[in-house]
């Protein structure tokens, strides 16, 4: 494995003491359905509601470091999208990203095996990946429509996806944090398998855009039963 898989469990494993005591002091983070992982022997495709710039964060700490499922490795968009200045410029789609794991989607390109095809090839060696359906930040707190990223490649390699809700977190800032005034939550739903959701397509013939977009349709729908229940 080359360095960028080193590179993400390296980093991962060494935030992961000062995250998880930070989220646990100051955002008192509450985890449910960790149960819903044990049965997973290799990779998952982790689909979460994206609501702040910690999502990202959220997902490692609350998996715990010498999990089978770690490192997590990422979609980002072109560095271009992320519109930032300054040094920051350097980390958002930057070599920081790739370095914790993030790898880019080809956007625009009408070909999901092409836009997909780091993070297809992420989950045929067995590693994990954390995609956000939506494709951008919550603009009012609520959870959008989901893009078909998630679902292409749960059809395409055959890797459950694990739906994740988060709640807590709309909004807050770093003083709302050191403040301890937001409640964290943390959801792990159970797996959605490539039977459930495509009985009817075959490995040879690609699931159509409506296909997908039903698919996409009963994803979303799972994470937003699992945050209203939070």
């Amino acid at each position: 494995m080359n360095l960028f898989y080193w590179m993400p469990l390296l980093l991962q494993t060494l935030v992961y003491p000062f995250t998880w005591v930070s989220l646990w002091f100051f955002a008192r983070i509450r985890v449910y359905g960790s149960e819903n992982l044990r049965g997973i022997k290799r990779g998952a495709i982790f689909a979460v509601n994206h609501s702040s710039e910690l999502d990202p964060i959220l997902i490692p700490a609350t998996l715990r470091p010498l999990s089978h499922l770690m490192p997590m490795f990422y979609m980002a968009r072109e560095r271009s999208f992320y519109g930032k200045n300054g040094i920051i410029k350097y980390i958002y789609g930057g070599f920081f990203f790739k370095i914790w794991g993030a790898y880019p989607v080809l956007v625009g390109t009408g070909d999901y095996e092409l836009a997909l095809k780091h993070h297809i090839n992420i989950l045929e060696i067995g590693k994990s990946i954390t995609i956000f359906p939506e494709g951008k930040k919550t603009a009012n707190g609520q959870i959008g429509e989901g893009k078909p990223g998630a679902a292409y490649l749960l059809w395409r390699t055959g890797v459950p996806i694990i739906p994740v809700a988060i709640h807590g977190h709309y909004q807050m800032s770093t003083h709302d944090f050191l403040k301890r005034t937001h409640t964290i939550s943390v959801s792990y739903g159970k797996p959605i398998t490539k039977g459930e959701l495509f009985a009817l397509t075959t490995n040879s013939i690609p699931p159509t855009h409506k296909d997908l977009k039903i698919a996409t349709q009963t994803i979303m729908s799972r994470i937003v039963e699992m945050y209203e229940k939070i």
